[in-house]
């Protein structure tokens, strides 16, 4: 998808458990779960701001990391997959955001598949996938059978020492890339321009761009002046505690065209 021609997003707020969310490994600052409910507040009025209506989810105190909605389901063009995400704490948060989503088709891929949206980069006609902890060979394999014969070509990346193939890299528009001098995959990305984020940088090449504007995370000048000097103005947001829960930016939308 083409974050130019977006005009909606999902959303769902933070439960009152994001205090036990999965946390990365060897994370044991506490999380404020008020602070992350109003630093989701500040990252929905700025999505408002940009031109994005928001479809809104209630928390589900069940699941603690429900506010990460990018990992239940990822567009393509009409299709719609469902995610069978690669923690099992986390299965059934996606049946909530389905219901957001008739009038798409939905695929759902069968096990042992397992993938999670936030290995999942759609720019300019290539899904790229990121082969991750959460999302395994098998689930790549059965996107490239559901998406045979559409034109979308489907790459997989290599993920290793992170999360998601989008802990490192996300796309600014069509054909261009931020990715950090960290990410051991940025080969992946030779058809794209690639924009290089300082590998002490590493957590700002997270990034949401929406109608041109970049959305970065507060406390990297560095990528924020790497962005601005290439045209694409930007906003900064603190994203502390959803850093500390392993989340990022685009781990809190589902952005869609029409």
């Amino acid at each position: 998808m083409s974050t130019s021609t977006a005009n909606r997003a999902i959303v769902r707020g933070v439960p009152a458990t994001f205090d036990r969310c999965i946390r990365p490994e060897g994370s044991d600052r506490a999380i404020d779960v008020t602070l992350a409910a109003a630093q989701h507040a500040a990252y929905c009025d700025t999505l408002r701001s940009l031109g994005l209506d928001l479809l809104r989810i209630e928390a589900d105190d069940r699941y603690p990391d429900c506010c990460f909605v990018e990992d239940t389901v990822f567009v393509v063009d009409d299709t719609v997959f469902v995610c069978e995400m690669g923690a099992a704490s986390r299965r059934g948060e996606e049946e909530a955001v389905v219901g957001e989503l008739a009038g798409l088709r939905l695929v759902r891929l069968d096990p042992p598949a397992t993938i999670d949206g936030g290995d999942v980069i759609y720019n300019d006609g290539t899904l790229f996938v990121g082969l991750s902890a959460r999302t395994n060979a098998d689930a790549v394999r059965q996107v490239k059978g559901v998406l045979g014969g559409t034109g979308v070509q489907v790459i997989p990346v290599p993920v290793t020492d992170v999360l998601h193939l989008k802990s490192t890299c996300t796309p600014v528009a069509p054909g261009v890339v931020l990715v950090s001098e960290a990410c051991a995959s940025a080969d992946a990305f030779t058809g794209c321009e690639r924009l290089a984020v300082p590998a002490d940088e590493s957590y700002a090449a997270n990034c949401l761009s929406i109608g041109g504007t970049v959305i970065v995370s507060e406390g990297f000048p560095r990528t924020r002046e790497l962005l601005e000097s290439r045209g694409y103005p930007t906003v900064a947001l603190n994203m502390s505690e959803f850093r500390k829960g392993g989340g990022s930016l685009t781990c809190l939308s589902i952005v869609l065209e029409g």
